[in-house]
């Protein structure tokens, strides 16, 4: 499974090992299939930042004019992904590397079932 390091919000609030909703969006099409329908584009709108629009969808075009971002928001916090898959947290957020890299040790795996030292995560 590959692995990636990303920066998170402290309070970022999406579970572990679920892909991040924001992977499975393309401006106007919703993937009801892959979450909770419309619940899940009102959760991903509420973490974004996004308004709704009339419809109940994310108002993509008000704040996506040019590129539609759709990686998690980022922040200060360290969060362990895999790369795997369309791309999920792995690891609760940390608020230093350090931390992360110790949960990782103890925790995570660098592939298959290989584990690795907090200094070698790092």
């Amino acid at each position: 499974m590959g692995r990636t390091l990303k920066r998170v919000p402290l309070n970022f609030d999406y579970p572990i090992n679920k892909v991040w909703y924001g992977y499975y969006f393309t401006p106007n099409y919703c993937h009801s299939e892959y979450s909770a329908g419309c619940d899940g584009c009102k959760k991903y709108a509420q973490i974004m930042g996004v308004t709704i629009s009339d419809c109940g969808c994310p108002d993509f075009h008000k704040h996506y004019t040019i590129t539609p971002t759709f990686e998690p928001p980022t922040g200060g916090g360290y969060q362990l992904w895999e790369t795997t898959t369309e791309g999920s947290p792995q690891s609760p957020v940390f608020p230093t590397l350090n931390d992360l890299c110790e949960w990782c040790e103890k925790n995570a795996t660098t592939f298959a079932n290989f584990q690795a030292t907090k200094e070698e995560w790092r």
